[in-house]
């Protein structure tokens, strides 16, 4: 990429500096002097006399050390998402699920994709040991796929239909527990209602996480089983890309030390479509081509490159 090659020819290395990287990092990754000579493109008993000083050109080395460097560091610095840590959008969902957890009642988290549901979702799973939690595609969206799934994770080995739903409630039922379930807009209206039964006859709370689809199947048409549905609900909370502050964004990215207007920028995306997922994206990208060059500079160069307008 060429603002890639721009940022590593700003960094100027010496042969005693390029010997004294290479040692260091053929010792951290544990890797063969043959498999480094090839990440240089040179041959192995090349990189052996380079190491001993005794090679005849070292400054045609250098520049391969040089970039490998600069491409090491790159990978250091993050090419993963950044921790989880608290929004205004995941204490609005953990809140919901603490009501459906001390209340045993039905709570609703539907809106915006790629705002934080699932990541808060996951910390509270984390953190809480009596929390059930499973997530749902179009292969599990129906009756058997939520028994398969929450038998899975209770340890239920019956295999007969009835009876399977039978040991999952016995097993739900004074324990305390909670289930959430996340990407609940892919279940079918009946997989619903059996979720409405769980947790009438076990008495846990269940929290559905999900888009706008769930909360218009629990809300049906106004007949009458779809009423019995909506009003075994007791909290619904709507989340919205509205609901990201740019004080969210300042403590997602703190770690960076990210000056104000490359956050500027990175809460304007949280503002579009793409959500803070898509912040985040925009985020790894830009510090896995310019590594610790992350400005509103770099960040709209990387949106470009993205097709992200601004």
């Amino acid at each position: 990429m060429e603002d890639l090659n721009n940022s590593t020819n700003n960094i100027e290395m010496s042969v005693e500096q390029a010997i004294d990287f290479l040692r260091s990092y053929i010792e951290r990754t544990k890797k063969t002097q043959t498999a480094v000579a090839g990440e240089l493109g040179i041959s192995s008993g090349a990189l052996s006399s380079f190491l001993a000083g005794n090679y005849k050109t070292p400054h045609t080395i250098v520049p391969k050390v040089k970039n490998l460097a600069e491409v090491s560091e790159k990978k250091k610095i993050t090419l993963s998402d950044p921790p989880f840590v608290e929004t205004s959008v995941s204490v609005m969902v953990e809140n919901a699920i603490k009501y459906s957890h001390l209340r045993g009642r039905i709570s609703v988290v539907y809106g915006d994709a790629g705002i934080g549901k699932t990541q808060a979702f996951r910390h509270y799973l984390a953190n809480n040991s009596l929390a059930i939690g499973i997530t749902i595609s179009p292969t599990y969206a129906s009756i058997t796929g939520i028994n398969e799934l929450l038998a899975e994770q209770l340890g239920v080995r019956e295999r007969v239909a009835r009876k399977i739903t039978n040991e999952i409630v016995t097993r739900l039922k004074d324990s305390g527990r909670v289930i959430i379930i996340d990407e609940a807009q892919h279940l079918t209206v009946r997989a619903l209602n059996h979720i409405r039964c769980l947790a009438d006859e076990s008495g846990i709370g269940i929290c559905l996480i999900g888009n706008e689809d769930v909360y218009s199947k629990l809300k049906g048409t106004g007949k009458a089983d779809f009423a019995q549905l909506f009003s075994r609900i007791g909290m619904r909370e709507p989340v919205s890309i509205n609901n990201i502050k740019r004080e969210d964004v300042q403590r997602v990215f703190q770690d960076a030390d990210l000056p104000d207007d490359a956050v500027d920028i990175l809460y304007k995306i949280c503002h579009t479509n793409y959500g803070l997922r898509g912040a985040v994206n925009v985020f790894v990208n830009t510090a896995a081509c310019f590594g610790s060059e992350i400005t509103a500079a770099t960040i709209a160069r990387m949106m470009r490159q993205m097709n992200i307008g601004r």
